[in-house]
């Protein structure tokens, strides 16, 4: 997991009005919680963390906190956008302990042309985020799965993806993750005609017996 260095400032005022006034002046609201720890109310310059937001492209990462000379490592919680514009409003922080299990969001990302898409299916990627529960030092900054050898009505579920050891999802086991989707054809029927059987002539004897009856 990547570890990234976000400096912050302790809030002073808190409060809806107060919020408002500093988003207008570029800053994130944010707090700073952990087991046993004492809440922050902090602020985060709203350019420089949409910098680094842009630019691990939403893996997981470790923040080391810079706060009065501390380092303190944490990861987001929760991302609070605005509603119109969607850039983050407020963040939600979780301070690491190094032996504690913490659970956190990671994405999922799928890897190859499948089989059946060659073969004229369609991937349907259903969950793009799982979440995982382990010590800080294990979380993966993102689960990478490989769908090439996935064929038409095929498909992987979480219980299917590979995990290292110590390191669990939460979700469903038997939840769907990508599926390859047969599309809907119209097959025409064509009816083949009946072969015509031919009726061998009549020898000549036949015909003339036939013709002597009539008289």
């Amino acid at each position: 997991m990547k570890k990234i260095k976000l400096p912050v400032k302790i809030r002073g005022k808190t409060g809806t009005r107060e919020s408002r006034r500093l988003r207008k002046k570029g800053f994130i609201t944010a707090e700073l919680y952990g087991a046993g720890e004492k809440n922050y109310h902090l602020l985060v310059d709203r350019k420089e963390f949409e910098k680094i937001w842009h630019e691990i492209h939403g893996e997981t990462v470790l923040f080391e906190l810079e706060l009065d000379g501390k380092k303190i490592p944490s990861v987001i919680k929760e991302i609070q956008r605005d509603i119109l514009y969607g850039y983050p409003i407020h963040i939600d922080f979780q301070i690491l302990h190094s032996r504690e299990e913490i659970e956190v969001p990671v994405p999922v990302i799928l890897k190859g042309e499948p089989k059946g898409v060659k073969m004229g299916g369609i991937l349907e990627h259903l969950i793009h985020e799982v979440h995982v529960k382990t010590i800080p030092s294990k979380i993966p900054g993102h689960i990478e799965i490989d769908v090439s050898n996935l064929g038409l009505g095929e498909s992987i579920h979480i219980k299917d993806i590979k995990l290292p050891k110590g390191v669990r999802i939460t979700e469903n086991p038997e939840e769907t993750v990508c599926t390859i989707i047969v599309p809907r054809r119209v097959e025409v029927a064509v009816t083949e005609e009946a072969p015509v059987e031919e009726v061998p002539e009549k020898k000549e004897e036949e015909k003339k017996e036939e013709e002597e009856k009539k008289e």
